[in-house]
């Protein structure tokens, strides 16, 4: 058993349904109000591949903010912009170019911008297109021309989209950084569901994988739980005063000890 002393998530699938449309990917009223309240006692934050401007709204229960994969941060009213950003900007702006005039109303490009209003990255996606087979094989074009101008392509095994970055992201540094900014040597919980989650889970000393239909096969994170449950396990640690127990029903799989 662990007391909890900051608990940090990512949003897409771990938090939001992972099969939502993009603007009715929310939190349930549930999950803000356990969160809430947990945030009345720890630091709560949010480490996402999204944008500033989307996620924020979507989360007032949140301490703090690592958006695009931790190339900004947002803690308190302080801001904080990665400085390798501007240097791949000629590229990301081609590469967007070239990926929203290759859409054709067959791919969705979701632009991650910066509290500038600057699309620094972006996400192909064609889960819902009318004509999966041509668009993948737009996708793969895509990819290959922004794999040629050297940018940092993340693929997630067997799902139809990818994310397009300016440089390499790790959640792991953006988990550091929010446990030196809020002081905390242990007791840092985090749970996420892709791979690039995994950077995150190590740097925690709790970390929880979440699955549902998309998730990752394989997580490094210590433990798994379902996504329907991750309330019932936040609800199950704020009544036992922010004490983790491996032993709680929610936790379906526990990798090591």
């Amino acid at each position: 058993m662990m007391e909890v002393q900051g608990l940090f998530l990512d949003y897409d699938g771990t938090i939001s349904p992972i099969n939502a449309p993009r603007e009715e990917a929310r939190v349930s009223e549930e999950m803000q109000a356990i969160l809430s309240q947990i945030k009345q006692l720890i630091p709560v934050g949010i480490i996402t591949t999204k944008g500033m401007g989307f996620i924020v709204p979507r989360t007032p229960f949140a301490s703090a903010w690592c958006a695009i994969a931790g190339l900004e941060m947002k803690i308190g009213e302080r801001l904080i912009i990665d400085p390798r950003i501007q240097e791949a900007m000629p590229r990301v702006e081609l590469a967007l170019e070239y990926a929203i005039e290759s859409s054709d109303n067959l791919l969705f490009v979701e632009e991650k911008k910066v509290s500038t209003g600057q699309s620094v990255a972006f996400c192909l996606d064609w889960r819902h297109s009318r004509d999966l087979k041509e668009a993948e094989a737009r996708a793969v074009k895509v990819l290959d021309y922004c794999q040629n101008l050297l940018l940092e392509v993340v693929t997630y095994e067997g799902q139809p989209f990818f994310d397009v970055y300016p440089c390499p992201v790790d959640k792991g540094k953006a988990l550091a950084e929010l446990k030196r900014n809020f002081n905390l040597e242990s007791g840092v919980m985090y749970l996420g569901d892709s791979k690039v989650d995994n950077p995150a889970f190590k740097t925690a000393d709790i970390s929880i994988g979440v699955r549902h239909e998309e998730s990752a096969g394989d997580l490094d994170c210590d433990y798994y739980v379902q996504f329907g449950e991750v309330v019932g396990l936040l609800r199950g640690i704020m009544g036992n005063n922010l004490v983790f127990d491996r032993r709680s029903p929610e936790i379906t799989v526990r990798r090591r000890a």
